[in-house]
């Protein structure tokens, strides 16, 4: 690679950097709906046609703003956690840290916060909620190891309880104008949950969220598990392709599949149509692993 050729690289991925930040910046004034690439063109000193260099829609924008900005702020807590300190104070220091990073990129936050809807995009918004998922199973471990096993029945409670503390404070802070030390905040907050642990041990109290309590399945589950439906199906597609039989006999399972894909299109799909589909790839060796894992992820029987 030429020297030419990497100081292109790095210009083009300054300039989309430029874009993503102009363009939070707008959307979070305007909102993502009301918000036009000509705006963010503009903004970012491109003509409309140049912006498509970089993003080929403003979906695709919206994705990078994301992980751009995630990404930035997850790298600043994992410095964090690199560092050799007690639990407490890598605690407050993570703390800390997170605030100062969430009030830096206080555009995105508010951006967030009003535009992360289906209407947006399915991948993008499966992103968000798996990097959501990351940072609750962090921050229970992250307590677990500041409070040890004995509060090992609390850490969803107390993870929700720093949670919100960390919700509000953020939103106060962007939204009105709060101001605010951090590192003493961050000493405040870890010392309100020390008064919530000590309370809870005292009194022995029952835990109001368990592993064990019941919830309905997660907007997360369900995109998961929409994904890994469409995944076997379309293995399934490709197996059948290479099938040493007939060709109206592979047109005619492609037929099911492609039946199957468009039932489970509809607001309440039928599992029984769907199960009766099924059993049409019964007896094919190279289909059976398939089939029976999709009768798990729908919860239908393999006929």
């Amino acid at each position: 690679m030429t020297d030419r050729s990497v100081e292109g690289k790095g210009n083009m991925q300054e300039k989309k950097i430029t874009i993503i930040e102009r363009a939070t910046e707008i959307i979070a004034k305007k909102g993502y709906h009301a918000t036009s690439i000509q705006e963010i063109a503009v903004a970012s000193k491109l003509s409309k046609g140049a912006f498509y260099l970089y993003f080929k829609s403003k979906e695709e924008l919206m994705a990078e703003i994301l992980r751009y900005h995630i990404r930035l702020i997850t790298e600043e807590i994992e410095k964090v956690d690199q560092l050799d300190l007690d639990s407490r104070e890598k605690a407050k220091l993570r703390l800390a840290t997170m605030m100062r990073e969430l009030v830096k990129r206080g555009n995105f936050i508010i951006m967030q916060r009003h535009d992360i809807d289906s209407d947006i995009g399915k991948e993008m918004e499966l992103f968000f909620l798996e990097e959501m998922e990351k940072g609750r199973r962090k921050t229970e471990l992250d307590l677990l190891e500041v409070y040890g096993e004995e509060s090992k029945a609390y850490l969803k409670d107390l993870r929700i309880l720093q949670e919100g503390i960390l919700a509000q404070i953020i939103g106060d802070m962007l939204l009105h104008g709060l101001i605010l030390d951090l590192d003493k905040t961050a000493s405040y907050i870890l010392e309100r949950m020390d008064d919530m642990v000590e309370g809870l041990l005292k009194r022995k109290a029952e835990p109001l969220v368990t592993d064990a309590t019941p919830v309905s399945a997660s907007i997360f589950e369900k995109e998961m598990k929409e994904r890994e439906v469409k995944l076997v199906l379309e293995r399934m597609q490709v197996v059948i392709l290479k099938l040493d039989a007939e060709v109206q006999e592979v047109q005619e399972l492609q037929g099911v599949v492609e039946l199957i894909q468009e039932e489970l299109q509809k607001k309440e799909p039928r599992k029984l149509l769907i199960q009766g589909l099924s059993a049409n790839f019964k007896g094919i060796k190279e289909l059976d692993a398939l089939r029976r894992e999709l009768a798990r992820l729908l919860d239908i029987k393999v006929l």
